[in-house]
């Protein structure tokens, strides 16, 4: 008897019932659903963008969909999504699916024409996201309008439709293009705790849509919605845009764990330790304890793990810019969350602060398989350190979070490392020792450490020690960057000249070095 193997997701969709688009199958619990409307009506074949290319809003509409779809499939979350488009009168294109290959081929057939019931189509929206939401009570509900923002002929008052959104909790983002205003569907946004954004360039709604918090609610930190009893007429809802405006990018929400006090390596191994001595322990706590050990004992060079003093699972990493990037003068602050199901499924690294690169976004995602495909229970977190440093050094265009700064990268590289440069000198050019002050407080005052054990040059315990054909030793990293900053090249202790090939590995003072660790969390 012959055996075939399927993956689990291409076997859950050839078991669905797939002779309708009208089915509605999940393979997994949804986290968002959410509703696109298009606005397919005769106002949208005028011109969209003020330049050269005389895109209609249609085309716009389209582009803008595309990149909607290929970004969601790219991410994998866990979306359901549906496809409604209104005209003079709504149609359901697609009920809500998981899947949206077939997505953008509807979307393409669209022709414009006929007059716009864009309230109408809320209320659809807003009818078919409630079935949802009484199916999975959990599930984030949300409406996405790409429209030029007219409306014409709808039968539905907008102050009536908001009120009922609200009192649902369905989130409304509207996407506006051309050079119409329409201040009520604004107001609407706004008051159901969404986003009103009006690209003024092709570029500009493009790049919306490489924002994970536009493509998800799960990094968005929402707007505060009204009481659904102050919207009382069309006329508050045109109020509140005029307070409000258009939205650059929505806010981010950030884990409550970044405003935990931090401390030291050797300080948090010792208080779990004594835990561990005491106290029931599961296995993710042990495996954590034995990354945490690692860490201290054998640091990473160009990381300091400072774990929260009241959540051992919850890390901040500040990360220095790899030698000889656009990163290079640059510290960069991470976090890291260890889920429940730790080390089953990878945890959550991000960039808290900003970086200008193709393979993480603009909420610190980061691109790297070592957090999906080739990931397993056996990855260290020296292994994804590792990887996400080597990320700064080499990018991976091919395989992008932000396709715009992927294709900056691949056909104007020297734009791309100037600008590179120039945002790590305006948002990460703290120096590590001000950020750990920072961080750390009170708990830096110095320890004993034996002095053969400490660089000269950075005042700090060896973690990668080179010694020179005298027998002075340095911090790699540090002699590195002083011959870089030299003009000759001179030891900084006899001027003698000095070159990187002098140095070599000093794997005795490493040793001694990791051992004295070690000694500090016994």
């Amino acid at each position: 008897m012959k055996f075939k193997t399927l993956n689990v997701d291409e076997l859950a969709n050839v078991m669905r019932d797939i002779r309708s688009d009208l089915t509605f199958m999940t393979t997994r619990t949804p986290k968002e659903a959410i509703l696109v409307l298009v606005d397919s009506s005769s106002s949208m074949n005028e011109t969209c963008y003020d330049s050269d290319d005389n895109m209609s809003r249609l085309d716009a509409v389209k582009q803008l969909f595309d990149n909607f779809a290929t970004r969601s499939m790219a991410y994998n979350f866990h979306h359901v999504i549906g496809l409604v488009k209104f005209d003079s009168s709504v149609k359901t294109l697609h009920t809500f699916t998981e899947t949206l290959e077939t997505f953008k081929e509807h979307v393409h057939n669209l022709e414009a024409n006929g007059c716009t019931v864009l309230y109408d189509a809320l209320k659809r929206g807003m009818s078919q996201l409630k079935q949802v939401g009484e199916q999975f009570p959990d599930c984030r509900l949300r409406i996405i309008c790409l429209t030029d923002g007219n409306d014409d002929g709808s039968m539905t008052e907008p102050d009536a439709v908001t009120t009922k959104l609200m009192s649902l909790n369905i989130v409304v983002d509207a996407i506006v293009v051309g050079k119409v205003d329409n201040n009520v569907l604004r107001g609407i946004s706004n008051a159901t705790g969404g986003c009103c954004f009006k690209p003024e360039t092709s570029k500009a709604g493009l790049k919306l849509f490489e924002m994970e918090t536009v493509l998800s609610l799960e990094m968005r930190k929402l707007k505060k919605k009204l009481d659904p009893s102050y919207i009382r007429s069309e006329n508050i809802l045109v109020a509140l845009f005029a307070n409000r405006g258009y939205d650059e990018k929505p806010e981010v929400a950030l884990p409550s764990g970044l405003n935990d006090k931090v401390t030291g390596t050797e300080n948090a191994l010792k208080k779990k330790i004594q835990e561990s001595k005491s106290g029931r322990f599961l296995e993710k706590d042990k495996r954590l304890l034995e990354e945490l050990k690692s860490l201290h004992c054998d640091p990473h060079p160009f990381c300091t793990v400072l774990p929260s003093e009241s959540d051992f699972t919850f890390w901040k990493i500040l990360m220095q810019g790899p030698p000889d990037t656009p990163y290079e003068d640059g510290v960069f602050e991470l976090y890291c969350q260890f889920g429940a199901d730790y080390p089953v499924k990878p945890p959550l690294v991000r960039f808290v602060t900003p970086v200008y690169h193709c393979n993480i976004n603009s909420v610190g995602r980061i691109c790297h398989n070592i957090f999906d495909r080739s990931y397993n229970a056996h990855i260290t977190m020296r292994d994804i350190l590792d990887a996400v440093y080597g990320l700064l050094i080499v990018p991976e265009p091919q395989d992008p979070l932000d396709s715009i700064l992927a294709e900056e990268y691949l056909t104007s590289r020297n734009k791309y490392e100037e600008e590179a440069k120039k945002n790590t000198e305006e948002v990460a050019g703290q120096s590590l020792d001000d950020m750990e002050k920072e961080l750390l407080g009170e708990e830096l005052p110095e320890k004993f450490i034996p002095s053969h054990l400490i660089c000269p040059l950075t005042n700090k315990m060896f973690v990668d020690p080179v010694k020179n054909q005298e027998g002075t030793v340095y911090e790699r990293k540090a002699i590195e960057k002083h011959l870089k900053r030299t003009w000759l090249g001179t030891d900084p202790k006899t001027n003698k000249l000095l070159t990187l090939t002098d140095l070599k590995p000093y794997q005795d003072m490493r040793k001694m070095a990791r051992d004295y660790r070690k000694q500090q969390i016994q």
